[in-house]
């Protein structure tokens, strides 16, 4: 079974994508209940992001690039799975913008019911955090970046 350039590449994807959810989401997962302002160390890991973002994509695609030396030709095949696959993404991007919407009006909407109950202790200590909406923001990107390249793996190995 051999795999090409462009196969590889999205694997490179995919394992970044897997990596960043197992190494910097239990973090954020940690974090949940704070503000951004609260969290400890929040610039630290977002530099240890950066950082590691780029030294990772810079070594793998120069050794991509010095393993593959000859240039894959592009066809409409390569237009077609691309733009599929781009769809799904875009799809699941939108799916997402309503699960963010809808966690966040029902967060608000359990507060009011908590007022409306009389419960002042539980309405005061209840509150919708900046740390949740990242971490929920977060695992979303994760998981629909790695469902996309997943897909657009798929298709490549099948066409």
């Amino acid at each position: 079974m051999t795999i090409s350039k462009k196969e590889t590449s999205i694997l490179i994807e995919i394992f970044y994508s897997v990596v960043f959810a197992l190494v910097f989401l239990p973090y954020f997962y940690e974090n949940q209940n704070k503000n951004l302002i609260l969290m400890d160390g929040l610039m630290d890991i977002i530099i240890q992001i950066v950082i590691s973002s780029v030294i990772y994509f810079a070594v793998c695609y120069s050794i991509l690039e010095i393993v593959f030396k000859r240039k894959e030709s592009r066809d409409e095949r390569d237009d077609m799975i691309d733009s599929k696959s781009y769809k799904l993404g875009y799809l699941l991007y939108e799916l997402s913008l309503f699960i963010i919407i809808g966690y966040i009006c029902s967060q608000l909407q359990n507060k009011e019911l908590l007022n409306l109950t009389g419960n002042h202790e539980l309405y005061n200590s209840f509150q919708l955090t900046d740390g949740g909406i990242v971490f929920l923001i977060l695992v979303l990107l994760a998981s629909i970046s790695i469902i996309k390249s997943l897909y657009h793996f798929y298709l490549h190995r099948t066409n």
